[in-house]
């Protein structure tokens, strides 16, 4: 396994211990199915994907176009994150949400983008332990 792979399992361990600190119940998926994460309501009957995404540093929220469509429709959980392992450096944003803000500049790379220096106040309700809970209450319908 190469060393990104490495940093990008330890970080998907460490998002899935930051929610079960916030008494959400996550499990691992046993095939690669395109999310790195479950997590179910505490009485089982809803399932919410989750896809972790670092870098070292960030200017804004990236995703692949086609990604972007498969975790709207599921209505996933994003959470970005980067550099040191601190809860206050990662946000967790409701896929569909993140979809209606994202932008494609042409970047030649086929990925949208929600820039920090455009949606910085609206990405900030989604940071860290807050964000967790806000993020979860929404694709879970308790808000």
């Amino acid at each position: 396994m190469s060393k990104t792979a490495l940093i990008g399992k330890s970080k998907e361990l460490y998002v899935a211990t930051l929610l079960v600190t916030r008494h959400l119940h996550v499990y691992f998926p046993l095939v690669d199915n395109g999310f790195d994460l479950v997590v179910t309501s505490t009485d089982g009957r809803f399932h919410v994907p989750v896809q972790v995404k670092y870098k070292e540093s960030r200017t804004g929220l990236t995703l692949h176009r086609d990604d972007a469509e498969k975790f709207r429709l599921a209505n996933a959980v994003l959470a970005f994150g980067s550099g040191s392992a601190d809860v206050e450096n990662f946000y967790f944003i409701p896929a569909r949400e993140w979809c209606e803000r994202a932008e494609d500049r042409a970047r030649g790379d086929n990925k949208l983008a929600v820039y920090f220096s455009e949606d910085k106040v609206w990405a900030d309700q989604y940071l860290g332990n807050a964000g967790i809970d806000r993020s979860f209450a929404s694709v879970l319908g308790k808000t």
